[in-house]
Formats: C-alpha cells, sequence, structure tokens
C-alpha cells in the first residue's frame, strides 16, 4: 500500500510527538520508562514511491556518506530509578586507560536453565522483562525473575540506558542495574542486556556523527562488561538503529559501524565469554534518513560498507520480526493474510526474518546465528499507531506465539534463540500504554492465555 499525503503527513507529526517518549521495539529502560513494541507507530509504511529499491534507497545510500546533519537529540528526564552513589575509584583500568569505580567481586558462574553459544546445538527461549532499579522494586523483580522460571524460559532481555547509566563522563550509577542483573542471575536466568540510549555529553552536536568519540562507548562497554563479568551472557548494541530518534535525528550505517565496532571492542577487552549481538532493526518499509531505513536495506547497506568488514564486530545478528494482525504462516505477496492497511509490505510479517537471512547469505555470513530478540503481537491497543491490535484475540495471540516458535525451531535452523515481546510491561505501565497490552501477565502479575500456552508448549 502507498502511503497517501494524508497519511504521511500525519505519520511525521506522529513521530514528532513521540519521539522524544517512545523508542521503538525496545526491550524496557533503565529509569523503567520503557521503549514501544514491536511495530511502532510511524514506522510500518513503505515509502512514498512504494518502492524500497526507489529513489528513497538511493537516500539512504548517500546516508551512509554522511552528507546530511542530524536535528538535535531530544532529552528526557530520568523518571524512576533510586540514583546510586557515583563511583570514583580507580581499581580497575580499562585497556582504553579510563579509570573505572571498582566493580563488585565477581559470583561464581550462575546455574543457567538454558544456555545458548553459537553452534552448539541448543535453542533459547527468552522473555522481554520490565524491572524495576529502584531500592523498593526488589518484589517486583522477584515476581517476574519467577514468572520466567515457571514459563520454562531460560533468558531475559532488558535494556541498560547509558545515558543513565553515565549521565556525565566517569559518573558511573550502577546500583539499578545491578539490582536487576543479580536478581536474574539468582533466579539461574542468563541475560541480554540491549545498551541503548546515549548521554547529551557524548551526542556529535555537528550533526555530521553520531557520537563526537566512539571511544568513550567503548570505554563504557569495557566497564559493564567487567562489572558483569560472568553475569551477563550476551550485550546486544543498540536498539533499531535504522530508526532516526534512536540515532540524534537521522540514520547513517556508518555511524552503527563505529558504534559496534567499538562495543564489541570494549566487551571482548573485559570479557572473552560474552556474545556481542548485532542490534534489531526496526521492521518497515520507509527510506528516509530522518524517519528511519528499511531494515533490508540497511543491513544490505551495512554489509557493502568497508568491505563488509562490520562481520568482524558482532557474534550473533540480532534482528526484530514484525508481526500486526498477520499470522506466523502468512507472508507478503503471495499469502498476505487479511489485515488491510498491515499486510501490504514484508516488514508487517513475522517471515521477514527469512529476507534479513538471505542478505546475511549473501554477506558470507551463512556461519553466524540470529536471534530474534523482539517479536510478539498486541491484542487491543489505545495507542495510535497500533489500531491492528483490535484484530487481534487473546487466543489468536497464543496461537501465534506458539506457532512462531515452532517455525523458529523447525524451519529456520539458524536462529537459535528468541525472546518474546513481552512479559510484564502491563504491571508497570498504565492500560493506555502501547506496552501493556503485549504482555503475556495482567496488571495484577496473573497469566494471560498467552503466558498459559508457552508455559505448555514442549521445550
Amino acid at each position: 500500500m502507498r502511503l497517501t499525503v494524508q497519511r504521511w503527513l500525519a505519520l511525521s507529526l506522529l513521530l514528532v510527538i513521540v519521539a522524544g517518549l517512545l523508542a521503538a521495539c525496545g526491550g524496557g529502560d533503565d529509569d523503567d520508562g520503557g521503549d514501544a513494541s514491536p511495530t511502532s507507530a510511524g514506522v510500518n509504511a513503505t515509502t512514498p514511491s512504494g518502492d524500497p529499491t526507489s529513489a528513497a534507497s538511493a537516500e539512504a545510500t548517500d546516508a551512509a556518506s554522511g552528507t546530511e546533519a542530524a536535528p538535535g537529540a531530544s532529552t528526557e528526564p530520568n523518571s524512576g530509578d533510586a540514583t546510586a552513589t557515583t563511583g570514583t575509584g580507580s581499581d580497575a583500568t580499562a585497556t582504553t586507560g579510563r579509570t573505572f569505580p571498582t566493580a563488585p567481586p565477581v559470583d561464581p558462574q550462575p546455574t543457567v536453565v538454558s544456555s545458548v553459544t553459537p553452534g552448539d546445538g541448543s535453542f533459547g527461549l527468552g522473555w522481554n522483562v520490565a524491572l524495576r532499579g529502584d531500592d523498593t522494586g526488589a518484589e517486583h523483580n522477584a515476581a517476574t525473575s519467577a514468572a520466567v522460571v515457571d514459563s520454562g524460559f531460560g533468558w531475559v532481555r532488558f535494556q541498560l540506558e547509558w545515558r543513565n547509566f553515565e549521565r556525565l563522563p566517569n559518573q558511573w550509577d550502577p546500583l539499578p542495574m545491578d539490582r536487576k542483573i543479580d536478581e536474574m542471575n539468582a533466579a539461574g536466568l542468563n541475560v541480554l542486556v540491549s545498551v541503548a540510549k546515549a548521554p547529551d555529553w557524548v551526542l556529535d552536536t555537528s550533526g555530521n556523527a553520531f557520537l563526537r568519540d566512539y571511544a568513550e562507548f567503548e570505554e563504557m562497554m569495557a566497564f559493564v562488561a567487567n562489572r558483569y563479568r560472568g553475569k551477563v551472557q550476551a550485550w546486544e548494541i543498540w536498539n533499531e538503529q535504522n530508526l532516526a530518534h534512536e540515532m540524534n535525528g537521522h540514520v547513517r550505517v556508518e555511524d552503527y559501524y563505529n558504534l559496534l565496532q567499538a562495543g564489541a571492542t570494549g566487551v571482548r577487552s573485559m570479557d572473552g565469554e560474552a556474545l556481542v549481538v548485532f542490534g534489531g532493526l526496526t521492521p518497515n518499509g520507509v527510506n528516509d534518513p530522518t524517519i528511519a531505513i528499511d531494515d533490508e536495506q540497511y543491513l544490505r547497506l551495512i554489509f557493502q560498507y568497508r568491505q563488509g568488514t562490520i562481520r568482524d564486530y558482532y557474534d550473533v545478528m540480532g534482528v526484530h520480526a514484525n508481526s500486526t494482525a498477520n499470522a506466523p504462516d502468512t507472508m507478503y505477496p503471495d499469502n498476505p493474510g487479511d489485515a488491510p492497511g498491515w499486510n501490504d509490505h514484508p516488514s508487517f510479517f513475522y517471515r521477514r526474518v527469512e529476507q534479513l537471512r538471505q542478505v546475511m547469505l549473501q554477506a558470507g555470513e551463512e556461519a553466524k546465528p540470529i536471534w530474534i530478540t523482539e517479536f510478539g503481537w498486541t491484542t487491543e491497543n489505545q495507542a495510535p499507531g497500533y489500531e491492528y491490535g483490535a484484530n487481534n484475540t487473546e487466543a489468536d495471540v497464543a496461537e501465534y506465539l506458539v506457532r512462531a516458535i515452532e517455525i523458529a525451531r523447525t524451519e529456520w535452523n539458524y536462529v537459535t534463540a528468541v525472546f518474546v515481546w513481552n512479559l510484564n510491561w502491563s504491571t508497570l505501565t498504565d492500560p493506555s500504554d502501547e506496552k501493556a497490552p503485549w504482555s503475556a501477565l495482567n496488571a495484577d502479575g496473573t497469566p494471560r492465555p498467552a503466558y498459559d500456552a508457552l508455559q505448555a508448549m514442549e521445550k
């Protein structure tokens, strides 16, 4: 479906309104504010021409050369985590030469429920979870880990917001993240942390790049990899970097190349066992660097950049699989389902993963596995842009989730882990928040049919 002028203008206005409040498809953040869920409002549309390989793609290619300036970054207030005592010690020094506060002793490797290493033949089942980092959140976090364990899943994914973890250079605030990670470890769960949200002090104000100095990100990742060594099994570097409001207002593949290079270098300097995950892209058909770049097109561009050397900086390809109101077996154009307005582009479908895999194969990356770090279906949703949720019943969502995991396990031998969006954001947000209807638990923590179905599913 080609965008009408009215819909395109409405899309642009909506993005302006929500850009400072939502981040597409995130797994929650460090101050409990959360991010938008899969199928983020305003991004799941085709280009004005309706052709991702048209002039808009040429603009995307131009974006890779950094010729357009980005608007200023939006700022958000800290919305919830207690402020930890700022570390100032210098007992641990990264290979980059920056001094870090002393990390707590590393606990013995926790007993894990489901370990996933590329090529070991196992399959990881995970939830995107909403956790609390404040000093009264222990009961909530314990209930969350119990729900994960009771479901038979062995992994959790949540977000670390750099802007809250290091509000100023060397001004560390790790206590909220400590609480979250320690609870998940105590429950014997594997942890995937998505790192995103740069602080203002590190942004490039010239508009020619994302960060003024990518060494700052390398140093930050070295710090967290050192602090949580043995407690975090995988680090996902950024979230939906093909979305402009995740990259200071402008999408450029070289920005993410530099970010991933720095992040991987930092992690590997301190924890050789932790996996580095390529940040999941937001599924969409837009090709406007000030809004978003089509995820398939973006992946092609980054594999073309610098002769494909991006391959050196990740162990696992992270992807986000769209869903809207389409069953997991449907796909555009041959079997588009019956969700008018949300079934006319491949990015609206779970099987978009197959197209992203083809890009990897063409780039010679067949040895790298894929983790689907976000996928799910919403029921009726009050948030603008999620109207399709009204087409999904509770029974539909339960059926779709089970079938989607079956597809990943039995048809896609390159997928070795999946993370459902989401377990329990309903327990921390208002019912009108777009994240709530995606949750497998009700606001009071009781299970919805989706949770029951996944719990009963053969593991």
